[in-house]
């Protein structure tokens, strides 16, 4: 995990009043409403390991973000990291592949670090995979092909947005090989990537959505933290979206479940007013 968001957890690991509700089940409740989505957590909220926050998460959220942040580490976890017994936790589970992955040396070398990652999570039997846009040319076609090799439908292999690389200049390439999409917000926000939204097709392909006040300095702030128009953006994405999962990337405690608050809040106070 980058040292940016185990800084992130311990500025922010003790354990936070009980001041919001402290799963999606209980904002349901609490705000009268029903999301029409999966609300996801990351694997990283409390300051411990994957099976520790998985085992934590279990129960509170539907659904778990498995974060691959570095290649080498990640291929490095045992089944003391992921252990067998995460198989049977009552959640689903997708995968955010690395970002640290150089893709100047090459399809080959990408693809075996990419090839054993799926291995390793296999067991949990994710249903998507968020992978960040290639740096090098013409990729995306090729990587479709090695997937489709080995049984992974590209359908399920996410291209998310983000900082220097919008979805505008490879979305030709992205439907043509069959992948689907990740919006995040934060990036949507602050690098004014905004015109993704007027992509032909764009909502067929969003599967998921990325959701968090903003990104300052590369660390997302909590849903308190963003202003009118982030509001209003998150609104039209929510009522475009169809896709499964939205993920609450948020990475403590304080963050995700005020957030969480704040998103069934404002859910609520949208539908009151269609």
């Amino acid at each position: 995990m980058p040292d940016s968001f185990k800084k992130n957890r311990r500025d922010n690991g003790e354990k936070p009043a009980r001041q919001w509700p402290d799963s999606v089940s209980e904002a349901e409740r609490k705000w009268a409403v029903k999301f029409p989505y999966s609300v996801a957590a990351p694997s990283f909220v409390i300051p411990a390991g994957a099976a520790e926050n998985a085992v934590y998460l279990a129960g509170r959220f539907p659904e778990i973000d498995l974060l691959f942040f570095e290649a080498e580490a990640c291929l490095a976890y045992t089944d003391v990291d992921l252990p067998p017994s995460l198989a049977e936790l009552p959640v689903s589970w997708h995968v955010h592949l690395p970002l640290d992955l150089d893709w100047s040396t090459g399809l080959d070398t990408i693809w075996h670090t990419l090839d054993r990652l799926i291995d390793k999570a296999a067991f949990l039997s994710p249903h998507a995979y968020v992978l960040h846009p290639p740096t090098e040319l013409d990729m995306l076609i090729p990587l479709a092909a090695r997937l489709r090799d080995k049984g992974v439908d590209p359908a399920n292999f996410l291209i998310e947005n983000i900082q220097g690389y919008s979805l505008i200049p490879i979305w030709d390439e992205i439907r043509e090989a069959g992948y689907s999409a990740c919006l995040d917000i934060g990036h949507l926000l602050a690098y004014e990537q905004e015109k993704i939204l007027d992509l032909p097709d764009l909502w067929r392909h969003v599967q998921m959505l990325h959701v968090y006040g903003m990104e300052t300095r590369q660390r997302h702030q909590p849903l308190s933290n963003m202003d009118k128009s982030g509001r209003d953006l998150l609104r039209t994405l929510l009522n475009n979206f169809t896709g499964p999962t939205v993920t609450l990337e948020l990475f403590n405690e304080q963050g995700l479940f005020h957030s969480l608050d704040l998103l069934g809040q404002w859910t609520s106070c949208w539908s009151n007013e269609s």
